[in-house]
């Protein structure tokens, strides 16, 4: 019979991470499984809005990544094909918080905080399935039961998959390299987040930490030269976002990161039994809202928040996905509509999307559709 107060979570990037030390900050005995050999986190920057920092307040790691990471004070610098300025905020509205960090710091701080609090932290372990009855599967068999399991293993989930949850799993049309380039005090963009887009291409810069920026080069999949980012095809993104030269040429011929697809993931439900999935295995996104990770930890938290004060798991993680699920499936939407208006607009009406944007997204219920995420505070 498993300990009800045992959990065993297979993978651990931010959102297994995120769900262990919030496990274990609530008394609970909390094991991770992690297929690399090493534990470690693949990426550049990442976007760290109000939702996910107030999660990350709950964690007690704040204050480390404040220190670690750049606060936004002012808005997002949206810019078109004629490096004009596209406003989508109206002078009264207010700015949620955000602040802007390496994905390696947030991945070192939540890894450091959950075993900090006794979390067993397993590398080079690979996780085939999961069973409803809360026992995970190795290629050495089925593991002892736990009272919890949580699958984490990201958009190619073997939990997901193995309890036959996937309602969905789409490669869009679209995907990205995220990059790190030196950060000069100089830069124009130190304080500011910037975003342009030209045709499908879209660039965006942002300050991460004291010496580094955060660069992702968003185009389509049938855009072979903007694809080429591994190496990096410096020319064609010049050519296509000549203003920001100088950024573009801080990039190496072969950066550590390459040009990668967008997945929209949709389930059936995100439990099975006493089995949960968290993170992209359950609602992986394309980034366009900065929202992938933010909901991820957020929701990761709220789920050992429920099963810890419900008397039965199974019933516990049914309420939270009915709690947190609609939020989620709204930003999940509007991240696709907004990669579709920034990456397929059609050329020959790129004038038109900079004349009619900025009136559409200033609408109050477009407003708080987009921010949906951004402004949830969890009920339960």
């Amino acid at each position: 019979m498993a300990n009800s107060r045992t959990a065993q979570i297979a993978g651990a990037g931010l959102a297994g991470l995120a769900a262990a030390a919030a496990l274990a900050q609530r008394g609970w005995s909390v094991q991770v499984y992690e297929k690399g050999k090493d534990l470690r986190e693949i990426g550049a920057g990442l976007y760290l809005y109000e939702n996910a920092l107030n999660a990350l307040r709950e964690l007690e790691v704040f204050d480390q990544i404040a220190a670690s990471g750049v606060k936004m004070t002012v808005p997002r610098n949206l810019r078109d094909h004629r490096n004009r300025p596209i406003k989508l905020q109206r002078p009264t509205d207010q700015l949620p918080e955000l602040i802007v960090m390496l994905r390696t710091e947030l991945h070192r701080i939540l890894s450091e905080r959950a075993i900090a609090l006794g979390v067993d932290i397993e590398t080079d372990c690979a996780v085939l399935g999961a069973h409803a009855d809360g026992r995970l599967e190795f290629d050495s068999g089925v593991g002892d039961p736990a009272g919890l399991i949580i699958g984490a293993d990201g958009v190619f989930s073997s939990v997901r998959d193995s309890l036959r949850l996937t309602l969905e799993m789409t490669e869009l049309r679209d995907g990205c390299g995220r990059h790190l380039v030196e950060r000069l005090q100089s830069d124009a963009v130190n304080q500011a987040r910037l975003e342009v887009w030209n045709g499908g291409r879209r660039v965006g810069i942002a300050p991460a930490s004291a010496d580094q920026l955060y660069v992702f080069l968003c185009c389509p999949e049938n855009d072979i030269q903007g694809r080429m980012q591994q190496p990096f095809n410096l020319e064609a993104w010049v050519d296509s976002h000549p203003w920001y030269r100088e950024y573009l040429e801080r990039l190496p011929r072969h950066p550590e990161e390459r040009w990668r697809p967008f997945y929209n993931v949709r389930c059936s439900s995100w439990s099975a039994g006493r089995v949960a999935i968290v993170g992209d295995a359950a609602h992986s996104m394309s980034p366009n809202l900065g929202q992938g990770a933010c909901v991820a930890i957020c929701n990761a938290v709220v789920l050992a928040r429920v099963v810890t004060e419900s008397d039965d798991v199974a019933r516990g993680l049914r309420m939270w996905e009915a709690s947190e699920r609609p939020y989620i499936d709204i930003t999940q939407r509007n991240s696709n509509l907004y990669g579709a208006i920034g990456t397929r607009w059609p050329r020959a009406l790129l004038d038109v999307r900079t004349a009619v944007l900025p009136f559409i997204a200033r609408f109050p219920p477009v407003q708080r559709s987009m921010r949906a995420a951004v402004d949830h505070v969890p009920d339960i």
